[in-house]
């Protein structure tokens, strides 16, 4: 694997990441009905309101951007922040409780966390894991 493939790996990533979120705005995918019960169900505790989503999404966020970023630039910081931010993010998962996608948007969600999966195994586990070094 080169720095150039792992580079547009990354890019791909992000580009699937920004395709899923911009399949939840298409129209579609569900019937009214399965729409009208989805509105029913109760929201989980941590999603109530409008402040206490936007935290969870800013404390999850913003680490795993950084780590993007850093992944990038291959520093040294960047792994373990990817891979503790990753973590974070499947602990609060339980907590957020129904959702609701099309087949497109869940698909390119499952893609994109497998490209991850990927990514953080080449970062970790390949001749490539020692341009993360210090």
């Amino acid at each position: 694997m080169s720095e150039t493939r792992y580079r547009q790996l990354l890019i791909f990533y992000f580009a699937l990441f920004l395709a899923a979120i911009a399949a939840a705005f298409l129209p579609g995918g569900y019937s009214p009905e399965l729409a009208e019960a989805y509105a029913k169900e109760p929201e989980a505790w941590i999603m109530q309101g409008t402040w206490m989503p936007l935290a969870v999404v800013s404390i999850l966020l913003v680490p795993w951007l950084v780590a993007l970023v850093g992944l990038f630039h291959f520093k040294w910081w960047s792994r373990s922040l990817a891979l503790y931010s990753t973590l974070a993010s499947l602990l609060i998962y339980p907590f957020v409780g129904a959702d609701l996608s099309s087949g497109i948007e869940s698909g390119l969600y499952e893609a994109h966390s497998i490209l991850w999966g990927v990514i953080l195994a080449i970062s970790y586990f390949s001749p490539l894991s020692d341009r993360f070094g210090r």
